[in-house]
């Protein structure tokens, strides 16, 4: 992440979507990168993705996609945890929520996003977070998805003035979600 982040002239770089650890390291889902194609889409209850059509991000749900030649980007992954500025019911299992690493991205509805880490959080818990008024002030969160966490989890970022702030993952991700600059290439 911290080669690409100072490659690509980054903001900010995640560990993207889920991936087989044994094995062929490929995706879990689709995974589309500069319009280079691998695995199918998955549907499920839970399941979303971050997708860049003609130039355009926006976060879609499982009910939603419509796979398109022109969709240049995409990183299926789940759950869901915020939609429409709700959290997503995510059902109660027996045991108590696991408690893990976990990186998600959000957007809001005007056209404004970020992405982030959580230390030793649940699903539930996460999403009660993001939409908490007066935790997040920059943005009212209208949608938002968690990516592949736990030792995946890591973040690297570039402050105005240039200082790197880096969150190294446990161990090798295969794909990341790039914040650029639209000038930037």
């Amino acid at each position: 992440m911290d080669e690409i982040g100072h490659a690509r002239k980054a903001l900010a770089v995640c560990n993207g979507g889920y991936f087989n650890v044994s094995g062929n390291f490929g995706p879990v889902g689709m995974e589309i990168a500069e319009g280079t194609r691998s695995e199918k889409f998955v549907a499920g209850e839970w399941v979303g993705g971050l997708m860049v059509r003609q130039g355009k991000a926006s976060l879609v749900w499982s009910n939603e996609f419509q796979d398109a030649p022109d969709i240049s980007e995409f990183v299926q992954c789940s759950p869901w945890l915020v939609s429409e500025g709700r959290i997503w019911p995510v059902s109660p299992g027996k045991e108590p929520e696991p408690r893990n690493n976990r990186t998600f991205i959000m957007t809001d509805a005007a056209g404004r996003w970020a992405i982030g880490t959580a230390k030793r959080t649940g699903l539930l818990e996460l999403a009660h977070i993001l939409i908490t008024p007066g935790i997040i002030t920059e943005m009212k969160v209208n949608r938002a998805l968690n990516l592949d966490g736990g030792p995946s989890t890591g973040l690297w970022c570039r402050s105005e003035s240039g200082a790197v702030q880096f969150e190294k993952p446990g161990w090798a991700v295969r794909n990341a979600i790039i914040v650029a600059p639209r000038d930037s290439k």
